[in-house]
């Protein structure tokens, strides 16, 4: 007798399995790349978000702004929290307002809008539109409020010199510093880390 031709059920099954083992497989290392190329992404989208806030922060310093009868124009103090400082100073470069503004930079706590479990630190900002003899306190104002600027920001450390061999932690001096340092760090898909060297009151462009 001759031999039908065909697959036998067990060689149906087999091959059914093998299929599907196969697409497992396959589907497992699609779904891996797209992580990887989404958590590059974010990666990628937080690094350039941190990069031009420090970019923004480094050209208002330039821009740094004193009066002419000499009063403190730049106020560094260091909080009670280690590596969170707090800054003031007067700028010709804000951004919101035109001509020399105040402004202000300093870290603390919120808690995420969409799940009010998750807290973190973040850079806050704020401006004044006009400038006055003396820098402001830290304290709460309704002109200008304290806005998050960066989210995820837990190091906000500042140094400064007059000779960029000895350095202070604080400065209230009614000149400016020659030098700035400015260590900063940032929690994200991965940890921000920078440090990097600010000459004040240069009033340079941009770039």
């Amino acid at each position: 007798m001759r031999k039908r031709g065909g697959f036998t059920l067990a060689e149906m099954m087999l091959t059914l399995a093998l299929v599907a083992i196969v697409y497992t497989i396959i589907s497992t290392i699609l779904i891996q790349l797209g992580r990887y190329v989404r958590d590059g992404r974010q990666v990628a989208r937080e690094r350039l978000e941190f990069l031009r806030s420090i970019e923004d922060f480094r050209y208002q310093m330039r821009s740094l702004y004193f009066t002419p009868d000499s009063t403190v124009g730049l106020k560094g103090l260091r909080s009670s929290t280690d590596k969170q400082d707090t800054l003031c100073f007067l700028t010709t470069n804000g951004k919101l307002h035109k001509g020399v503004v105040e402004v202000g930079y300093r870290i603390s706590d919120y808690v995420d809008d969409k799940d009010p479990t998750k807290n973190g630190s973040a850079l806050y900002y704020r401006e004044f539109p006009f400038p006055r003899d003396e820098l402001r306190t830290l304290d709460a104002h309704q002109e200008a409020p304290w806005k998050m600027y960066l989210r995820n920001v837990d190091v906000f450390e500042l140094q400064y010199s007059n000779s960029g061999l000895s350095w202070q932690r604080e400065w209230d001096l009614p000149s400016p510093p020659a030098v700035v340092r400015v260590h900063m760090e940032r929690v994200g898909k991965i940890r921000e880390r920078m440090v990097f060297d600010v000459t004040p009151g240069l009033g340079a462009t941009r770039w």
